[in-house]
């Protein structure tokens, strides 16, 4: 299929380019006809060559401009993330993280391209197998995907210019004998296209993408995703080589683990990833029970092999992506990536059995305890997210050894509910803290806006459940704003399209990180959708009216009239009240519900209500 989008963008830029010079040319001809009585006297002569070269020189000034307007109407919202994709190569080229490189990688794609999901299936064990993904609001996270290094399918796309359709798998002579698995696997995994990332004539990473939701890839799609892929090669390359080399240094000698310290250094990275990118992860404690007496009575290298054995237990039964270490002694800890706290529970009892089973056969009297905590929902902190698990460890000892608990923030059977819905509120302060903490700017913010909430939900009739919904999702409502690096939200001037970007993803990652807490499950389309606008020109999915869910209306407003109070880096003297609510007001029908603004306003000042919209509307007018 023809890719006419490019054509468009060079003839619609030299057209509005020449609708702009043309006029100035005549005008130029215009006055050189009156001013002198010659075209060919000396300033006439001066005057024409003055044309030939400033006019063209306009041109090109003009050019990058109006392909700047061009693109925007070409490709709207989805500029600023195509943009973002092009210059991720020389954005990222001193990074040393794989993490880091994956995610900037990945984040931009579904949006600039228009594709519910993209995964990035990094080499692991002799395979590709997908160890970062990212995807579209209200999308399930693609299935994972492995692919063998001697597969047919990675063989092809060495030697078919990196790029892969699906449907290829049917027609071309090479996948006659493909394994059925693996064409199952692409199947399942809703993939639209893969495409290599190569360096030199080694294989670094595939990128599967899902089907164009717009239709096929044009080529202009595949010339961004093969520049980008491929200038990003090398330095993932780089990245990898430096993995390697730092986890040899961390390496414990007896059971070819990774270290106490480079746990810890790994879980602070994890936090850091989460905050920014919306994901969970899950953290499990093993202790090996009646380790001691087993080492006084048969000796420190029979205590040794036991060691080694449970090593083989716990890395046959994770997967490829999760990171297991050797905490200390007899101790074992291992990082669950993306893994919710009932994943990383399955986890923990299929090492468990492992272990016991294995022990029983050998008649040796050995077992393993088991605590799991999750982030955020078993704490914010690394500190409070260890203690958690360790907490839950410490239980599993107590109960009697051999057995798996989860950390008492989000469940236990042998808690009341009373006592899980008290935790999971502390919880929630504790995450809308972490968002205040960020900028002294909006310090409180979360809770004046949930104040003001409340009282418009109260004016509504609300009943107190729902109040009480309504404020905890105003509290949470700015969580997304982890992620957001402080030099945009501290600001003082004007943002540009690629920090804008950035600020209106804080409502996708705050929904990515509290769906996680299922009695959070109502406040979530209330913190979807707090920034979408009565006219529909909101984001992020540019809801309209009464589609955006009437809780979200009403933060909306809360919103606002806090922001307006109180001083930002962008305007440090606040709105007083009365400017605020006029402002709140004026807005009725474009921004916000004109029925809450009402009633919003009544709260505050009743008897000046009318006055107020009639001064409004004779300003409009």
């Amino acid at each position: 299929m023809t890719d006419f989008k490019p054509i468009a963008r060079k003839i619609l830029t030299y057209i509005s380019a020449g609708l702009i010079v043309a006029p100035l040319y005549v005008i130029a001809l215009w006055a050189l006809r009156y001013s002198t009585n010659s075209w060919f006297d000396p300033w006439g002569i001066i005057t024409i060559v003055f044309m030939v070269f400033i006019f063209p020189s306009v041109m090109v000034t003009l050019r990058a401009p109006i392909q700047k307007k061009v693109d925007r109407i070409l490709y709207g919202w989805r500029l600023p993330y195509r943009e973002t994709m092009l210059n991720l190569p020389t954005r990222l080229r001193n990074i040393l993280s794989v993490s880091d490189l994956a995610e900037e990688l990945l984040r931009p794609i579904p949006r600039a391209l228009n594709t519910p999901h993209v995964s990035l299936l990094l080499p692991r064990n002799g395979s590709f197998v997908s160890q970062f993904h990212d995807q579209l609001i209200g999308v399930t996270p693609p299935s994972p995907l492995e692919l063998h290094k001697d597969s047919p399918i990675v063989k092809w796309l060495r030697e078919n210019n990196g790029l892969l359709f699906p449907h290829t798998l049917d027609t071309a002579p090479e996948f006659v004998r493909i394994a059925q698995a693996e064409r199952n696997a692409i199947k399942d995994c809703d993939i639209g296209l893969l495409v290599l990332m190569q360096h030199k004539s080694n294989t670094i990473g595939i990128l599967a993408l899902g089907p164009k939701q717009s239709g096929p890839y044009s080529g202009e799609d595949i010339t961004l995703l093969t520049k980008v892929s491929q200038e990003l090669a090398v330095t993932m390359a780089n990245a990898q080589l430096f993995n390697i080399t730092r986890d040899r240094v961390h390496t414990d000698d007896l059971t070819g683990l990774l270290s106490h310290g480079y746990f810890h250094q790994r879980t602070d990275e994890e936090i850091s990833r989460c905050s920014r990118f919306g994901n969970i992860f899950s953290v499990l404690f093993l202790d090996v029970d009646l380790f001691k007496s087993y080492n006084d009575a048969f000796g420190h290298l029979a205590g040794d092999d036991i060691l080694r054995e449970i090593t083989r237990h716990i890395k046959n039964s994770i997967r490829s992506i999760d990171i297991p270490c050797r905490y200390g002694g007899d101790e074992f800890a291992v990082i669950l990536p993306e893994s919710p706290l009932d994943d990383a529970y399955n986890v923990g009892e299929r090492i468990r059995e492992k272990v016991e089973s294995e022990m029983d056969i050998k008649g040796i009297a050995i077992t393993c305890s088991i605590g799991v905590a999750s982030w955020p929902t078993s704490g914010v902190t690394k500190e409070a997210l260890l203690m958690a698990a360790d907490s839950a460890l410490y239980r599993s000892k107590q109960a009697g050894r051999n057995q798996v608990s989860l950390a008492s923030a989000t469940i236990s059977l042998q808690q009341s509910d009373f006592d899980k819905e008290e935790q999971i509120l502390n919880a929630v302060h504790a995450l809308a803290a972490t968002v205040d903490a960020k900028d002294h700017y909006t310090y409180g913010h979360s809770k004046k806006a949930a104040e003001y909430a409340g009282q418009i939900a109260q004016a509504l009739g609300y009943s107190n459940d729902k109040v009480a919904m309504l404020k905890a999702a105003a509290l949470l409502h700015d969580i997304g704003k982890i992620r957001v690096p402080d030099n945009i939200l501290l600001k003082p001037g004007s943002l540009t399209d690629s920090e804008w970007t950035a600020i209106r993803e804080h409502p996708k990652f705050g929904v990515a990180i509290l769906k996680h807490i299922k009695s959070l499950g109502s406040c979530l389309p209330v913190i979807q959708h707090h920034h979408e606008h009565f006219d529909g020109k909101g984001y992020p999915a540019g809801l309209i009216g009464e589609n955006i869910p009437l809780e979200a209306r009403i933060l909306a407003i809360a919103d606002a009239y806090d922001a307006m109070t109180s001083p930002r880096p962008y305007r440090p003297n606040a709105l007083h009240h009365q400017e605020a609510l006029e402002e709140i007001v004026r807005c009725a029908g474009s921004y916000f519900d004109p029925e809450i603004v009402r009633v919003f306003a009544a709260t505050w000042e009743p008897a000046n209500y009318r006055t107020m919209i009639n001064s409004a509307a004779g300003k409009s007018g």
